[in-house]
């Protein structure tokens, strides 16, 4: 490949192939035949090529090394890397749609609160609620919230979307996950957050009081919310279906953990099978899919009764025939039971009857 043919000084302001570059005081010669820059270095009143990204892919593509495909390799590889750490930003907010025109922010803060804790404003320490509103001042009827924990999110959408914002209302409110395509929409936001200029100290006071208004701690120093974790389901069976079929209380357990785990990973279930409101007790891993479990059981029917769903309330004792019997061993008493009769050992007949009948069940095999 030959050399272009270069203008000399005298020629660069007629020459359409030169241009001084203001930014820098320099000439540059573009040669129309391949493209090639080149700049004009005055001190040695000589051209040199300008090594842009393009002249080297063209020398690459020629003669192209293996110290060059490495270093190609780890650029992109670091490009991989910063991709994944964009990516492990989780979005924490919904938005809401369909709301009420006299929507309030109390209400939004006690309706949306139920899959969740909600971020407070780093400066204001309100709630991260935001009803928008027209240019009038008047709502428009969607809002967006924005939670402390990404799994907020899930969860509302699944449990929330669809859902009476009111009892009074004759429609539903949407909920779906926020988007944020175009940050140029929230700049304004942004904007005003920066000229307030946040002290440091003030992010990290506000971000310890979360955590510690999450930390629940009892006396032993252990968290203390398991109450908050445990659903309470009644109407699950009565006990004259116990009597009649004692296998019930091998199938309810696994019936109700199946469908239960549906929501959340469920540590424990509990048939008490002594109350007269057919109590079964759930306890999930977190609070967040306990609440889930409330709203997706509570009113709905199950055997031809309309079952109960509540979190526990952490003081009311229902009863089970495997705890009233080992109570009773540890007292050594025969207390009766109102409505029941005891034997000499304490123990109620019935209950010794159920027992007995269930052993016999095991032993035949079915």
């Amino acid at each position: 490949m030959s050399a272009p043919k270069f203008p000399k000084p005298s020629e660069f302001a007629a020459d359409t192939r030169v241009q001084l570059v203001e930014e820098t005081g320099h000439y540059i010669f573009t040669d129309p035949s391949d493209g090639g820059e080149y700049e004009y270095d005055e001190a040695k009143g000589a051209w040199f090529p300008m090594w842009n990204e393009s002249l080297v892919e063209q020398q690459q593509s020629i003669y192209g090394t293996e110290q060059d495909d490495d270093v190609v390799e780890e650029q992109e590889s670091t490009k991989r890397k910063n991709k994944g750490l964009a990516r492990k930003k989780e979005n924490t907010s919904v938005y809401v749609s369909g709301l009420p025109l006299d929507t309030t922010d109390e209400e939004m803060v006690a309706f949306f609160s139920q899959c969740g804790t909600i971020m407070p404003d780093i400066v204001t320490n309100k709630p991260r609620v935001k009803l928008y509103r027209d240019a009038s001042g008047e709502l428009k009827g969607d809002a967006l919230v924005t939670y402390y924990k990404a799994p907020s999110v899930q969860l509302a959408v699944d449990i929330l979307d669809d859902s009476r914002f009111r009892p009074t209302n004759s429609t539903n409110i949407q909920v779906q996950e926020a988007k944020f395509e175009n940050k140029a929409e929230h700049s304004g936001e942004a904007d005003r957050t920066k000229r307030l200029r946040v002290d440091s100290k003030l992010v990290q006071k506000r971000l310890n009081q979360l955590e510690r208004k999450l930390d629940w701690v009892d006396d032993a120093g252990e968290v203390a919310d398991r109450h908050k974790r445990t659903v309470i389901l009644k109407h699950m069976f009565t006990l004259k279906e116990l009597e009649e079929d004692i296998t019930m209380l091998l199938d309810l357990p696994e019936d109700v953990r199946a469908e239960c785990e549906k929501l959340g990973k469920v540590t424990s279930v509990k048939v008490y099978d002594l109350s007269e409101d057919g109590v079964i007790a759930v306890k999930f891993k977190d609070e967040l899919s306990a609440k889930a479990c409330v709203q997706m059981m509570n009113g709905r029917f199950f055997g031809g009764r309309q079952v109960e769903a509540t979190i526990y309330d952490g003081q009311t004792r229902y009863k089970s025939s495997k705890e009233s019997s080992k109570a009773e061993t540890v007292a050594s008493t025969s207390d009766a039971q109102p409505g029941r009769s005891t034997n000499s050992h304490g123990s109620n007949d019935g209950d010794e009857a159920r027992m007995e009948q269930y052993a016999q069940w095991l032993d035949s095999g079915n």
